[in-house]
């Protein structure tokens, strides 16, 4: 039902304890003035005239953006901004109830005030007052979308302009002739001014459109009202993220970076400053039985300017193909420059079968699951999410067999259970090797089957030009593919060219700055370049960011065991055990306070002893870090060589491994360098001592 606004309209507003007065659009509480941005005025007023009734997203779009294509997730967006001003609760409302996928109401009590009986005027400080109407970020959309210069929302007249036109005309013709001639005279004469030091610049390029070299595509909005459809907008998020960055000029800040704002209370401005964007994208998608509408928007990051906007609508079966269609849009808008591969990759392509891509889509949700807040011993981390989304996407090659992002799903879906433990690399690289080759025989464009087969190259092949040029090719269909400049982080360790990995890190951490492993790696590279003290300060900052991560305290006791700082790296070994509820804890504890820290690796020697299996790919290489540590390099190398006939991935850091450089002198050791075929390490090393029995 759309609610007509109450005719006379009241000079002023009672909500609850909010006093609202129309003329000069203020807002107070008590006497003290809520300041609100002219847009947030003007919603706030849009929702108590229409009070108590429910408001669509449509009906405050016309009412509040009149002429305007406004998404709901700014509609969104801008009611969490008021609230934040008036101080109002999203989950226990005062003033303003939100109905999902619907839209907003006034809850409050609203009582018109046609006197000024009972309220005392309303003081505004000083430090409040602005030279002018203030400026609303969003009210810049209006000159940016229309084209119009005077398209901000409609107020009424200030009384001092009615001051300023009675002055003006008792000061007569004679006086306002002469005020216009020393005002056109200053005018000239600031122009030559600018004119001397400067060119003029142009009014077209003082308008013009601002400067976007980054952007990320924060998580589109599900306004279908279920829960369970939050897998199919995150997985168009993760679409579109992926179009947009496949374009080599613009950083485009990963999926789950991105992710980390769903739902979030941070205006944009800080969410741009968090993630060092110029832009960002937001929308909304509503799917229904047959049919997809998307609507998206660009906006300025630093001021919250929108710049462009549109709606989309599709049949179901084109919904991925539509994000083709809005990546190209959005690069059209920002001027970005395309490649004329880059306008290839972004034309229509066949549309899938609408079953396949919905299970795809379910596959992308539970693989970005695989990754996140998993506290795990070591091997077998990941294991159920990875099943569940390698299941999705089996589905979804059984469903369509020309379908190039299934197989590319079901490659990755290998990897991951390799790295996690779940099946040896020997076991998973069939499967990974057919399936990259599948989705690259339809679709030689994606980045993914390249990075799938670089890892099935580097860790179980062990071809490292193969391994190189393939995570190469995929960084160059995906220049902002920060998983595949970590992987090519990883190479680069077991390569020995350290500084070459450690900047790749860093390049994949400003692609992915809230990402668990960017972060987590670049620690490792800055450990294995001994750059202990850089390393420290990471794994520090990546251990506030996840707290509670064993991993992380795993490898802050590495750093400690090289800075001789055993104290500290008993701490951080007991906190990763007690992390996964090691059975052990208290023993190991007490090992430590009879034998020092020496006592613990003894200790933890023979818990570790107990735990050899197949497959265990971290066993060997930790108990040979743990013998090495304790000056045994009889069984520190039997250990390595266990990994090598085991073909265990973990081995290959061997060569560059920190915990190591005591032994690798040994001829033993340098000859199985050989045999595997790792360069030797390129720079002199200082061997840490073994920990004596005093330590």
């Amino acid at each position: 039902m759309d609610y007509e606004y109450p005719i006379p309209d009241p000079a002023r507003y009672k909500v609850d304890d909010l006093i609202i007065d129309l003329a000069p659009r203020r807002v107070s509480r008590a006497g003290m003035i809520i300041r609100l941005q002219a847009l947030s005025f003007d919603l706030l007023v849009t929702l108590v005239r229409a009070a108590p009734g429910l408001l669509s997203f449509e009906q405050l779009g016309e009412r509040v953006w009149p002429g305007l294509v406004v998404t709901p997730e700014t509609i969104v967006q801008r009611v969490k901004l008021l609230r934040s001003a008036l101080g109002d609760d999203a989950h226990a409302p005062r003033y303003i109830e939100g109905v999902r996928g619907r839209g907003y109401r006034m809850v409050a009590d609203v009582r018109p005030l046609t006197e000024r009986q009972g309220d005392p005027e309303s003081i505004v400080p000083p430090s409040l007052k602005e030279p002018g109407e203030e400026e609303s970020p969003d009210g810049h959309a209006r000159t940016a979308v229309t084209g119009a210069a005077g398209a901000s929302s409609p107020t009424e007249t200030s009384p001092a302009i009615h001051d300023s036109a009675d002055w003006w005309r008792r000061l007569g013709w004679v006086g306002g002739t002469v005020i216009m001639v020393v005002l056109l005279a200053a005018a000239w004469a600031l122009i030559r001014y600018r004119r001397v030091g400067q060119p003029v610049e142009p009014a077209s390029a003082r308008m013009g459109p601002p400067a976007i070299r980054s952007l990320a595509v924060l998580p589109l909005q599900n306004l279908s009202g279920d829960k369970e459809e939050e897998y199919f907008a995150d997985g168009m998020t993760d679409a579109l993220t992926t179009d947009l960055a496949e374009i080599g000029s613009l950083r485009v800040i990963s999926r789950t970076s991105a992710m980390h704002f769903k739902d979030s209370n941070e205006t944009l401005p800080q969410i741009g400053h968090d993630l060092h964007v110029d832009a960002v994208v937001e929308g909304a998608v509503t799917r229904g039985e047959n049919r997809v509408r998307v609507t998206a928007q660009l906006v300025e990051a630093s001021s919250d300017r929108h710049l462009w906007a549109r709606a989309y609508e599709r049949e179901l079966k084109d919904a991925l193909v539509l994000q083709d269609e809005i990546a190209h849009d959005i690069a059209e808008q920002i001027r970005v420059q395309l490649t004329p591969n880059n306008r290839s990759r972004l034309l229509p392509v066949h549309a899938a079968d609408p079953e396949a891509q919905d299970a795809y889509l379910r596959g992308r949700y539970w693989a970005s699951k695989t990754w996140i807040w998993s506290t795990c011993i070591p091997a077998k981390c990941v294991s159920h999410e990875a099943r569940k989304a390698l299941e999705y996407y089996q589905q979804a090659i059984a469903k369509d067999p020309s379908y190039a992002l299934g197989y590319a799903g079901v490659a990755d879906g290998f990897v991951a259970l390799a790295l996690s433990g779940d099946l040896s690399f020997q076991e998973a690289a069939p499967q990974i090797n057919a399936a990259a080759t599948r989705a690259l025989a339809l679709n030689s464009e994606l980045a993914e089957p390249h990075l799938s087969l670089a890892y099935v190259k580097l860790l179980n092949d062990w071809d490292w030009s193969g391994a190189e040029a393939e995570f190469k090719r995929s960084i160059a269909l995906n220049p902002n593919f920060a998983e595949a400049h970590r992987g090519y982080s990883i190479y680069l360790v077991i390569m020995g060219r350290l500084e070459e990995a450690v900047n790749e890190s860093e390049r994949a951490c400003a692609l992915d700055p809230f990402g668990f492993w960017a972060n987590e790696w670049l620690g490792q590279a800055l450990y294995h370049a001994r750059r202990y003290d850089d390393a420290l300060r990471q794994i520090r900052r990546s251990l506030e960011m996840f707290p509670g991560r064993r991993k992380l305290n795993w490898e802050l006791g590495d750093v400690y065991e090289q800075k001789k700082m055993f104290a500290e790296a008993f701490d951080a070994r007991q906190q990763a055990l007690a992390l996964v509820n090691d059975p052990h804890l208290a023993e190991l504890g007490e090992a430590y306070k009879r034998g020092g820290y020496r006592g613990w690796l003894l200790k933890e020697v023979q818990y570790l002893n107990q735990l050899q299996t197949p497959h265990n790919y971290t066993v060997f290489p930790m108990l040979a870090h743990l013998y090495a540590k304790l000056g045994d390099e009889s069984d520190a190398t039997n250990y390595l060589e266990r990994g090598y006939e085991e073909h265990s991935p973990a081995v290959l850091f061997m060569g560059t491994a920190p915990e190591l450089d005591s032994i690798r002198s040994s001829p033993r050791f340098q000859d199985l360098l050989r045999r595997i075929g790792l360069p030797p390490l390129d720079r002199p090393q200082t061997a840490v001592e073994p920990v004596s029995p005093s330590k």
